[in-house]
């Protein structure tokens, strides 16, 4: 209900506006009634009344003066003046004023309600009005993102003209330097021992681009993320604009922010990827400058992943790790000058020759493989995977990455085509697809096994047995648990694919490695907090915790108590 004000002197006057109308028929409330102008503004203050009904002439503060004062101290209320003076000098100053009506003594119950009708149709509608744009402006708010992000896929996608692309940044706020771009890919080979599904790699590609946004934002560039949720070679791609303080054409600030968003992409969402840089190129070339960061990143196929590469005069770029393990020194082997976006007949776009794709892909050789899974020969399939790889290795030597993961891919096209006709759903085939695209070759045999011959994969891929491997994990987790490791960190340490170890590991220990870990963890924690003084943040980092809060929130969640409850009251 709406919320009516009577201010009037006069007692009598008050209590027959206040008796003689049935206010809450017309959709009103009265809040209260005040002498004048000056108890009525402090009522205001208070009620925030919707309508206020006040005669002119009052002591103190009259009519006029009140509506001055509510209009300056920004009382959104409708004023309706009443008075005895049928003078038109008042009626005039009362609308210049911004009264919403003026009536005369004595006051006619008929024309009043009129007057209040028509003014509460107003405020209802401007009520309306105000909803409905507060909808669409937040419709807009949440709107812009994703036609950002559109449209940066089409910049990717195309070069556009500037007379395009000016009105559109402009419109969709893209504050960056046009002049002075670099586009990063990231491609995830590991989603860590979460399931996957469709729509958790969108939210994860989509965490992915926001921490690699605020890790390039640390280092005083800008950048805007554009999750590809359905591209073959990527599944990030970054906008930046360099630091200003770099100078045109190098980018070390922003290759060291690409290493620390490697590896917190492993540190807090889990997953191991691969970063490639591009050289600066102006906004109507973005898309040579995202098939450059791609050619690049695509080096990780040769070199493998947890790396961040960027092209030196057009070729392989060496690059150092970046994992957990790896240091930042071994990264900026990386950091010679980017390459130029490249013209179509740069020797890194040729296709591989006919002759060379037959060679690594001949039929024979795929009918072999085919028949080996559909017989779930382990032993057989291992063997056809060594030949495929030394003929993979040598046309590396000879032929960009991209090409020749691009022909695996195709290779991995047939294959699942064939497993199809075994009866795998198609959420089955797009997952067992994103892992094999995203393999690097040092991983091929191990993750091809893996996923076509899961309980075959340990008799190939793993050297030792599967108890050995297991036993050489728990001693490493055993003595690193307070480093801070991870999966990677366990699997790089015995030469094991992540994904392949992970199921594993779950397997013969009987839980996931990340609760394992947890429950390392807090066994210790609990151990150091009733035997030792240490402050609770010690004891955090003691355990392989670096944020504080996240300790004291797992070790909550896990014991049912905080550390300092732990502490006080025990188990």
């Amino acid at each position: 209900m709406l919320k009516l004000m009577i201010v009037d002197d006069e007692l009598w006057i008050r209590e027959g506006l206040k008796q003689t109308v049935d206010w809450p028929a017309h959709g009103i409330r009265l809040i209260g009634e005040a002498e004048n102008g000056k108890q009525a503004l402090e009522l205001a203050a208070s009620e925030a009344p919707d309508i206020i009904l006040s005669d002119i002439r009052m002591p103190g503060m009259d009519g006029m003066a009140l509506m001055e004062e509510a209009k300056r101290r920004g009382l959104d209320a409708k004023v309706i003046l009443i008075s005895g003076f049928s003078d038109f000098a008042y009626a005039q100053r009362a609308v210049q004023l911004g009264a919403f009506d003026y009536m005369l003594k004595p006051i006619e119950e008929d024309v009043l309600l009129r007057i209040i009708d028509r003014c509460t149709a107003e405020i209802l509608q401007k009520r309306k009005l105000s909803s409905r744009l507060d909808k669409l402006t937040e419709l807009a708010r949440e709107s812009v993102p994703l036609a950002r992000q559109k449209h940066l896929e089409l910049c990717l996608s195309r070069p556009m003209a500037e007379h395009e692309l000016q009105p559109i940044w402009r419109a969709l706020d893209i504050d960056l330097n046009p002049e002075r771009l670099v586009v990063l890919t990231a491609v995830v080979h590991d989603w860590g021992e979460r399931g996957l599904s469709e729509q958790g790699c969108a939210l994860m590609r989509y965490a992915l681009g926001k921490l690699m946004e605020e890790t390039l934002a640390e280092e005083g560039g800008r950048a805007l993320a554009c999750p590809l949720q359905e591209h073959a070679y990527a599944d990030v791609a970054v906008v930046a604009e360099p630091g200003a303080a770099a100078p045109p054409g190098e980018g070390p600030a922003l290759r060291q922010a690409a290493e620390r968003a490697a590896q917190r992409a492993q540190q807090l969402l889990g997953l191991r990827i691969s970063i490639g840089a591009s050289g600066t190129a102006d906004r109507r070339r973005l898309s040579n400058a995202f098939k450059e960061a791609l050619a690049n990143n695509m080096d990780y196929f040769v070199h493998g992943g947890d790396r961040v590469f960027a092209g030196a005069g057009g070729g392989p770029a060496p690059a150092g790790r970046c994992g957990a393990n790896g240091g930042g020194a071994d990264c900026r082997k990386a950091d010679a000058q980017p390459a130029a976006p490249k013209e179509p007949e740069s020797p890194r776009d040729e296709p591989v020759q006919a002759a060379n794709r037959a060679e690594l892909f001949d039929t024979s050789l795929s009918n072999r493989m085919i028949h080996a899974l559909q017989l779930s020969d382990g032993c057989r399939l291992a063997a056809l995977l060594d030949e495929q790889l030394e003929r993979l290795r040598e046309s590396a030597k000879h032929h960009p990455a991209m090409n020749v993961r691009s022909e695996l891919n195709l290779f991995i096209d047939l294959l699942l085509s064939k497993w199809r006709e075994h009866g795998m759903s198609d959420e089955a085939l797009r997952l067992l697809k994103l892992q094999l695209y995203r393999c690097p070759l040092q991983d091929w045999k191990a993750t091809v096994l893996a996923a076509f011959l899961p309980h075959r994969a340990g008799e190939a891929a793993a050297s030792p047995s599967t108890k050995r491997a297991i036993d050489k994990a728990l001693r490493y987790i055993h003595d690193n648990f307070h480093r801070g490791i991870s999966l990677g960190d366990v699997a790089e340490a015995i030469y094991l694919n992540p994904s392949y170890f992970s199921r594993m590991f779950h397997a013969e220990v009987g839980e996931p490695l990340s609760k394992y870990l947890i429950r390392m963890r807090m066994a210790k924690a609990k151990e150091l907090l009733e035997q030792t003084p240490l402050k609770v943040y010690e004891i955090a980092d003691l355990v392989g915790y670096k944020d504080f809060r996240h300790f004291v929130k797992t070790f909550k969640e896990w014991e049912g108590m905080t550390p300092a409850q732990f502490r006080n009251y025990g188990a």
